[in-house]
């Protein structure tokens, strides 16, 4: 990847360039025996199901791209999308998933957004 720095590039740097695309679909059914089945899932808690990945995946994936697009989110669900990534990161990590809820302060703005 000549972004990174090409052959001689540090991981954490190519890491760092990939889109997340390549991250969105990592979990979706096309890779699933690929991917998923012999390696991916474990990455997150035992018994962890696909399906329960790939489907916050793909909301917060369309939320990147409202955002991206400068797209109004007015009418979006962002409640809903932190509630997505506090449910990935407590799939990857339970105690990551606990720490993102606690500390997290954007739902209580969201409740005190004016209307």
């Amino acid at each position: 990847m000549d972004s990174a720095g090409g052959p001689a590039a540090p991981p954490g740097k190519v890491i760092a360039e990939l889109m997340f695309g390549f991250w969105r679909f990592l979990s979706s059914s096309a890779h699933e025996k690929s991917l998923w089945v012999p390696s991916l899932h474990q990455a997150f808690a035992p018994g962890t199901d696909r399906r329960d990945v790939d489907r916050p995946i793909g909301r917060l994936h369309g939320l990147r791209n409202r955002v991206a697009h400068h797209e109004p989110l007015l009418r979006y669900d962002i409640a809903g999308r932190v509630t997505d990534i506090a449910t990935v990161a407590g799939l990857l990590d339970p105690d990551l998933g606990r720490h993102l809820s606690a500390t997290s302060r954007v739902t209580r703005v969201l409740v005190q957004r004016p209307r």
